[in-house]
């Protein structure tokens, strides 16, 4: 289609990049962070688009830089560009100039970022004992909302860079938020390039493809820029690790990935099975006792010395464990949990059974990849789908989660000689664009529609994200947009 607008297809690209700006400086405009980064309780989404009709027009505009997005990957791999690398991320840089000053609507962490980092920087307390709230006195403790109770749910590799942002920002909120963002953007950037990087042999017009996935992807920019999440520092991490161990070096690249998990304790499900690919790589006998004696010694160093100054490594276990299992939402088991009361009284005994089932379900997955992995399967598939399967099987879900198998999948779908895009990879990008879609219906018709009973909101919510990507990916090429390019 745009092709017919444009006989050149580098205007034809050009276009489509100027429509999507336009679409996020709308944006920044909708919804300004400086007006309101100190509004007390904190926004979200449906404080500026009060109705269900404002919801749905902000839907409408993540559809429409949805669609924009998949016309430039097919512009990609129609064969008439050369693109560079330093235009694909140059341009998501463009895109993310109004996107900092853009309010975090579907996610207010960026604010408990910044209060943890002056626990540790202002107060020098360990955060992991000491929840935000035991110090009334600090100005900020209002923009801790829901959370000023609970310690800390990350590792030191963060904390200690929140503490630094901190402590350089002092009591400016709005530098502080904006470094956060600014640090999203850089650690995002930084993943596009190594992405770009292991690439590598690939197509050239296929990589440019995959990058531009990436790169130009609107859920991404707005969990990574929009909110400032920390998970693209995790990724960065893992992918920092994964070339590091393409170029010769497992064992340095194995311990650069457990920064990850020192960043976010959630990285060390695809850590395993990097380990275990590498282990199967090294002949029987001395080569892999090195690795194991090594990664060990390595990683209890490495975790010691990260945790000096915060004490423990147990005390964040022990707050992990109580946030999996004490604040369920917007997963298939939250929606089984909300299913019983329907039909009786959901008991103790009930609860306990409906999680330690879906434990079960994801140990009873995780042993099944290992299996796979041990006889030869890619880390790259494991490490999406050990993603996939935490997120269908534990009570806690949040949007940002969708972003973890991503880049995996684009990996994995550079190793193949395919052409067009497989299943798994169509699911992946359907899954990050109805996870953004689901904040409407837990927000605007929760509110507006339903009563805000949580039962319905769940029934419709639940499948239309969790379920809606995988019919998507599988209709016919002409029904489907997200389709083989």
């Amino acid at each position: 289609m745009i092709r017919k607008l444009f006989r050149n297809p580098s205007v034809a690209l050009a276009a489509l990049a100027l429509l999507s700006l336009a679409g996020y400086v709308r944006m920044a405009f909708w919804f300004p962070l400086a007006p309101f980064y100190r509004q007390v309780p904190l926004a979200d989404v449906r404080d500026f688009t009060p109705s269900l009709a404002a919801g749905a027009a902000y839907g409408l505009l993540v559809v429409a830089l949805y669609g924009l997005y998949w016309l430039a990957f097919r512009l990609t791999q129609q064969g008439g560009l050369r693109l560079r690398v330093g235009f694909v991320l140059g341009t998501a840089v463009l895109f993310s100039l109004p996107l900092l000053f853009t309010y975090p609507i579907n996610a207010t962490d960026v604010f408990r970022y910044l209060i943890h980092g002056r626990i540790t920087s202002f107060y020098h307390i360990n955060l992991y004992l000491t929840p935000p709230d035991a110090f009334p006195q600090d100005p900020f403790l209002p923009l801790a909302g829901e959370w000023a109770s609970e310690t800390s749910p990350y590792g030191p590799v963060w904390e200690m860079g929140a503490a630094a942002i901190a402590r350089l920002t002092g009591n400016d909120l709005y530098a502080g938020l904006l470094l956060f963002k600014l640090v999203g953007l850089a650690a995002f950037l930084a993943c596009g390039w190594l992405l770009w990087l292991l690439l590598g042999n690939a197509p050239p017009v296929r990589r440019t493809g995959l990058t531009l996935l990436w790169a130009w992807n609107p859920a991404l920019l707005l969990v990574f820029v929009v909110d400032a999440h920390n998970d693209a520092l995790m990724l960065l991490w893992l992918l920092l690790g994964y070339w590091l161990w393409r170029r010769g070096h497992p064992e340095v690249g194995l311990l650069v990935m457990f920064l990850a998990v020192l960043t976010k304790p959630i990285a060390l499900l695809p850590w395993v099975f990097f380990f275990l690919a590498v282990w199967r790589g090294l002949p029987v006998g001395a080569g892999r006792s090195r690795l194991v004696w090594v990664t060990a010694v390595t990683t209890l160093l490495l975790t010691f010395f990260t945790f000096l100054p915060f004490g423990s490594p147990f005390s964040l276990v022990a707050r992990l464990a109580r946030e999996a299992a004490n604040y369920p939402g917007f997963s298939p088991v939250t929606l089984i949990l909300l299913f019983i009361p329907e039909w009786g009284t959901l008991t103790m005994e009930q609860y306990n059974l409906i999680l330690n089932l879906g434990r079960l379900l994801f140990l009873l997955l995780a042993g099944w990849l290992v299996w796979r992995t041990w006889h030869g399967r890619s880390p790259l598939r494991a490490a999406a789908d050990i993603f996939f399967g935490y997120l269908f099987t534990a009570p806690a879900f949040r949007i940002w989660y969708t972003a973890w198998p991503f880049p995996w999948l684009l990996l994995d779908e550079g190793e193949g000689p395919r052409e067009g895009l497989s299943y798994r990879l169509r699911v992946g990008l359907w899954f990050l664009l109805t996870g953004q879609l689901s904040v409407i219906i837990y927000s605007h018709l929760h509110h507006y529609r339903l009563d805000e009973a949580s039962f319905p909101t769940h029934f419709i919510g639940v499948p239309f994200t969790f379920g809606l990507p995988f019919l998507l990916a599988a209709l016919p090429g002409k029904l489907c947009v997200m389709r083989d390019a």
